[in-house]
Parts: structure tokens; sequence; C-alpha cells
């Protein structure tokens, strides 16, 4: 052939090589100088870098030659930009394993699942789709919408607080709705029924779990970048290509098992149960920096265990994200004690005099939030909750009788304040309570005598006055240490998800009249969390 002068058009252009960061090819009779620091091109879209020595021949630094398969090598940093964000933590890459996994026999119980609705509706040998058949297809797609209406106007407040648990909970609800799929064909009778309840699973399930989606990517961002855009993007592209797999595993699969009944039923079963491991430990992965009231209850009720002064347990009680992610709960609720509505009340929630409250506002002059102490007279009692309170002790049922009050104007700052105090009072209203049963200096217990033989008698605030001036005290003693502990673990500052408490009241706040020299009176509203 005769050769190109001037190289055409390709002279002018960038090679289209595999390697994304690439080697130049006539620039490779340089050595590198031990007496200059080492020197390497990085190539920020893929993440790649090479050594760069000077070459004499070209008089410029060019990239070190690679003999061993470079394109093989190259696929690689093109496959990571097409299908992973940049800017992820750690977690990420555990978290979208299992996702694959997790998506991939998703879409295999799907196949199964499609299979059994056409057989259930009478499509199989050739045999036409009536017009019954149709129709009954039509009502259980618009009864499935009507679920996922009601589900998004009753639920939908609830996602962001607890973004982990709900979008389990949501798998949860797709493999029900898989499994009813799979009784159309058991019992196809019944197809209405058991079609539109699973479709109504399906879009709740579906309806969740793109609620909570967000909250899981921004879990992912690395060093606050605004990168959730590219995260959502590359999350779509693995699942579709995942998706498609699954799919055609999925119809080899069916074309194995035939239409056995109890094929079809024992596959199903088995590829659900490891969908579902998949799924949790996809979902224990995550790693959410920012506090929801469940992860700031635990951590607070130890952090109130360790001594005030000293620091260096303080610190060490406060776990960093990665240790509550491994131990949060995801598919149970909160324990009893970490639940908002335990902790968080009204006015009219425990008996409370006008002295009473007038001595509450005086003791959190200046605070958006109050502190009472007395049993819960406006929520009847369960048979569940008549069972626990059965077989709780003194000093449990004393932490459970008292609750936070917020002010209409109370912030998420606020919000921890108040948290912190209300663990102090619970610590001290246990310790109180569980010494031997008998009146202590600053609360009495309901009558004197030894504990284990005197009725439990609720506390109300009057009687314990004094503890809950002193909780308060050292919880705003506390506070600024707490916040600086926090950020030094690898909590977010000044984000949280404790989500909307409803239940609030108003009062007028009054300003502090704390003296000139005392501690407390430099330490601003937020503490530092803003």
């Amino acid at each position: 052939r005769r050769p190109r002068r001037g190289g055409g058009l390709s002279a002018h252009l960038p090679s289209l090589r595999a390697d994304p960061v690439g080697t130049d090819a006539a620039c490779h009779d340089g050595a590198a100088d031990d007496a200059l620091p080492p020197v390497s091109e990085l190539n920020v879209k893929y993440n790649a870098s090479v050594p760069l020595v000077y070459s004499p021949a070209c008089d410029r630094y060019a990239a070190i030659p690679s003999r061993d398969r470079p394109r093989l090598r190259g696929l690689r940093p093109v496959l990571r930009s097409a299908f992973l964000p940049d800017g992820v933590t750690a977690d990420y890459y555990r978290y979208i394993r299992w996702r694959i996994v997790q998506r991939f026999v998703s879409a295999v119980v799907h196949v199964f699942g499609t299979q059994c609705l056409l057989l259930g509706l009478g499509i199989k040998n050739g045999r036409g789709l009536g017009i019954g058949a149709a129709l009954n297809w039509v009502l259980k797609d618009a009864l499935g919408k009507l679920v996922r209406m009601v589900w998004a106007s009753r639920m939908g407040r609830k996602f962001d607080t607890d973004a982990k648990r709900w979008r389990f909970r949501s798998s949860i609800l797709f493999a029900a709705g898989n499994g009813l799929e799979v009784a159309t064909y058991v019992w196809p009778s019944l197809f209405l029924l058991w079609a539109a309840t699973s479709n109504g699973l399906k879009q709740a399930a579906m309806l969740t779990s793109s609620a909570t989606r967000n909250a899981l990517y921004n879990s992912f961002r690395k060093d606050g970048r605004e990168n959730i855009g590219d995260i959502t993007a590359k999350g779509e592209a693995q699942i579709a290509v995942v998706d498609l797999l699954g799919i055609l595993s999925g119809v080899m699969l069916s074309r194995i098992v035939g239409m056995s009944v109890k094929g079809v039923i024992s596959t199903y079963v088995f590829l659900q149960v490891v969908e579902i491991m998949c799924m949790f430990q996809e979902i224990r992965s995550v790693v959410f920096k920012m506090l929801n009231f469940e992860r700031m209850w635990g951590i607070l009720s130890a952090y109130v265990q360790t001594p005030p002064h000293d620091r260096a347990a303080a610190t060490d009680a406060v776990p960093t994200p990665a240790e509550v992610a491994q131990t949060e709960r995801i598919f149970l609720p909160p324990l009893h004690f970490s639940r908002r509505a335990v902790a968080f009340g009204s006015l009219g929630r425990a008996r409370l005099s006008p002295p009473e409250l007038r001595e509450l506002l005086q003791i959190f002059r200046g605070e958006r939030y109050l502190l009472v102490v007395g049993a819960d007279d406006r929520t009847r009692d369960g048979r569940a909750a008549r069972r626990r309170r059965a077989t709780q002790d003194r000093g449990a049922r004393s932490m459970e009788d008292c609750h936070i009050v917020l002010h209409a104007e109370a912030v998420d700052a606020d919000i921890v304040r108040s948290g912190l105090a209300l663990a102090v009072l619970r610590r001290n209203l246990a310790a109180c309570v569980a010494t031997d049963g008998s009146p202590a200096d600053d609360c009495a217990v309901g009558g004197p005598g030894d504990g284990a033989a005197t009725p439990y008698v609720p506390l109300r605030s009057g009687d314990c006055m004094d503890l809950i001036r002193r909780s308060k005290l050292e919880a705003e003693a506390r506070f600024p240490g707490l916040v600086r502990d926090l950020q030094r673990r690898g909590w977010t500052k000044g984000r949280f998800m404790f989500g909307r408490v409803n239940m609030r009241n108003v009062w007028e706040i009054q300003s502090r009249r704390a003296p000139a020299a005392s501690k407390t009176a430099a330490i601003p509203p937020d503490g530092g969390l803003q």
C-alpha cells in the first residue's frame, strides 16, 4: 500500500486506544533520572495513571510502554467509568456487589412470576387471550395503582427517617407479591384476587424502593461531593445490565423446570430466599453518617454512662457510623426506648399541675424543650404494652414514665439537646428507683418499705424536681463535648434524619438569666451543631 502523506485526518485527532491513559510508542529511548522525583500522568476520568520518563528523542516526558495485553488492561477503566461513579465511599462497593446479585435473582424470579400469571390466565399451548382474561389483567393493574396511591399518602413521611429499614421491608413486600403471582398458577380460579393483591404489594414495594433510593445514594457521597446524579445514573446502568442477564437466565431456567407445580414452587422459594439474604447484606453495607433518632438514642444511652470528667472514655463511647451500621436493626422495629413515640409527648400526656409546670418552665428557662415525668395517661395500653410492663422492673418503668416536650419553634439541635437531657434523666431515675425501692432524697418511688414488696406507683414531675434540674445542668455541661465527639467519630455536623415531630407545645420562651461567670453562658444555642 502507498503510505499516507501527513497522516490524513487521523494525524490531527487523538488515537482511540483501549488504554485510557495510553503510552507514547515512539518515545521509549529514555531512562529515569534518579536525581529527580518520579512523575506520572493521571487521567482523572478513569482514575488511571502511568509513570512518565523523559525521552531525548521527543524532548519531552513520555509514558513508559507496556506490552502485557494493553487492550484488556484498558478495558477495566472503561467499564469502571461506564458503570461506577466517582467520589463514593468505600461501603458503596460492598453495597453494589450484593445489589447486583440481588437484582439478578430478582429478575430470574420475575420471569417465573410472569410465566405463572400467563399460565393462570390460560395462555398455554396456543390458546387465545379472551376478553375475560384481558379484563382481569386490566383490573389487577388498576387495583395495584390504587394501592400505590394510598401507600404513598399514608407512609410517605416515614421513609426519610428510616430509609434502611423501609428499603428492606420493600423487598419483603416484593417477595410476597412474587409469591402471589406463583399462586395464580396453583389456583387459577382466584386469579383476580391473587394478581390484584400481588400487584398492590409490588406497587407499594416499588414506591418504597424509589422513595428511599436517594437517601441511600446520598450516603455514598464522599467528602460532600455533589455527584448524586452520577451515582444514580451509574446505578441504573448497572441494574439494566444485571436485569437483562437475569431475564435471560430466568427464561432458560423456566425451560428446565417446566410447568410442574412442585418444581415452580420449589424454585421460587429457593430463589426468593437467596434474594432476601442478598438484600439484607446489601442494606447492611450502607453506612449512614447522619443521625436519626434511633441511632442517636443508641449513642446517647452509652454516652451518659461514662463519667462526665473522663473525656477519653466519653469519646470512645461514641461509635463510628460504620460500627453503628453493623449493629443497627434492619428488619425488626427499634428497641422500645429508641422509639420517638416513647421519647416525645406533650404537656397533656402526663399528670402535671400548674405549680409543677411553673417550676419546669423556670428550670428550662430559655430552652425550646421541657422534660416531664409521669405515666402516659392519654394513650390506652394495648395487650403488648401491658405484657411489657408486667415484665419490667422499677428502673425500666421509671425510664418509660418521662418524656420530652418540644416547643413549636424547636429545631434539630434542640432535639439533640433534649435527647441528651432525657438520657441523663432516665439514667438518674433508674439508678434512684432501682437502688432499694425506698424513697430517696430527691425522688419518691411510691412508698416506704422494701422495693420488691411495695407496688410501683408512677412518679410525676413534682416528685423529682431536683433530679430534673441536675439532669438538665449535666446535659447542658456535656453537650459541647458530645458535639465534638460526634464530629471526631465521623458523624455529619448539622444534618439529621429526625423527621417531623408532630406533637409540640407553645409557651413563652423567656431569656436565660445565667450568671456572668457561668461556664455555660458562652455555649451557643445549637452547641456548635450548625
